[in-house]
Formats: structure tokens, sequence, C-alpha cells
């Protein structure tokens, strides 16, 4: 077993292989039960990748790390129950605590120039513009959960954008496909269920948002070590 957790092309095809069992559950409502094991299961396999390959970096961003993880299973397992609202709000604060914790992993002591922040103001403006214009009249009493939810998400691709002189380049790329792809899988979620709902959005949502979890991982394994690490790459 370990020998698949030290090898990305082995792991990559045992995470995305659960990916895909737990969209076929997804399709059909008679085994959508069954989800209440793949879901957990694809952070369980991302926390037991990290923990075995991880050796760089310090022990808060390890913790941060495992936290974030660990609140995201907390959050996936929770989302099953949605008709339940107590235990949606629940799933949407470990989801958003999940960010942060993902939030406190990326930072660092480093100084910056305001002007870096500039354009994400402009991008922050703009985006948050074009969701509520497409959503506003359909939020009612969700309007201040979601625009917390979307903008622990542009935190995130912020902290994670300021990485760049403190890490690698290949982490740094793989972290920024990844925080863009949460942002992706947010805004499908928050446009299908108060814009326009559509049929393969719960799928692309699904599989946009596995897939981000997967990067942001790869990218923080290889996040101080340039041309190899302790990872095979082939078998």
């Amino acid at each position: 077993m370990q020998r698949i957790f030290n090898n990305i092309l082995k792991f990559s095809i045992c995470y995305f292989s659960i990916v895909m069992i737990d969209l076929v559950f997804m399709t059909f409502s008679e085994l959508e039960i069954l989800r209440l094991v793949t879901k957990p299961a694809l952070m369980l396999l991302l926390i037991f990748f990290y923990t075995l390959n991880d050796n760089e970096s310090t022990s808060n961003n390890f913790v941060f790390t495992i936290l974030a993880l660990s609140f995201f299973l907390l959050a996936n397992v929770m989302t099953y129950f949605k008709t339940e609202p107590i235990v949606l709000v629940a799933g949407s604060i470990f989801f958003i605590l999940g960010k942060v914790c993902y939030v406190c992993r990326f930072s660092n002591n480093r100084d910056f120039n305001i002007l870096q922040f500039l354009p994400f103001l402009a991008f922050y403006l703009l985006y948050m513009f074009s969701i509520l214009n497409l959503t506003l009249d359909n939020l009612g009493s969700s309007l201040i959960p979601v625009l917390l939810f979307l903008f622990v998400t542009l935190l995130l691709v912020q902290f994670a954008f300021l990485r760049k002189e403190e890490v690698s380049k290949s982490s740094y790329i793989l972290v920024m496909i990844g925080v863009f792809s949460f942002l992706l899988a947010d805004t499908l979620s928050i446009l299908g269920s108060f814009y326009k709902y559509w049929f393969y959005e719960r799928f692309i949502t699904m599989f946009v948002y596995a897939s981000a979890q997967y990067m942001i991982i790869m990218g923080l394994v290889k996040e101080k070590i340039e041309p190899q690490t302790k990872i095979e790459i082939e078998s």
C-alpha cells in the first residue's frame, strides 16, 4: 500500500479512479448513499499521501494542511445530508474552515508591495459584481453566507499567488491551478443553486473540486524541492 502513496502515477490512478466511481454513484440515486464512502475516501487518500511525502515544510504548515483536509473530509460527509438545514450549515462552515487553514498554510512572513494587491482588488470587484448580478434576486437570506464563502476562496487565491518567491516553480504552478479550480467549482455550485440549474453542474463541480484538492496537495509536497523528490515519477 505504501508503494502507491510513494508513486505519483499509481496514486493519481487510484485517486481519480475513486473520483470516477463517485461520479457514477452520483448518477444513480439508488447508489448515492455509497458516496458516504467515496467522498471521504478522497480526502483520506490525500491525507495519507501528504503525510508520507511531505518532509520540507515546518510543523505548523503540516498541521494546517492536515486540518484543512480534515475539515474538507467532514464537509464532504455533511453535504450528503443537504436536506437537513443544520447539517448543511455545518458543512458550509467546515468548507470555510478548510479554506482558512489553506490560507494559513500559504501565508508567510515576507513583506509585500501594496501594488501586488491592486490586480486582485480589481479582480475581486469584477468577480463579485458578476456573481451578484446573476444571483442577487435569488439569494435572499443566503446573501451573507455566499459572500463570505466566495471571499474566503478569493483570499485563498491571493495567498497562493503570494507564494511565488517562496517556493519552487512546479509547486507554485500546481497550487495556483488548484486554487483557481476551487474558485471555478464554487462559482459553478453557486450559479447552479441560485441562478440556473443545469443537469451536468453537479458532476463537473465535483470533478473540478476533486482535481483542485489533488493539485494543491501535489503542489505542497513539491514546495521546496524543484528537480527531484523522494516520490517516484514512474513505476
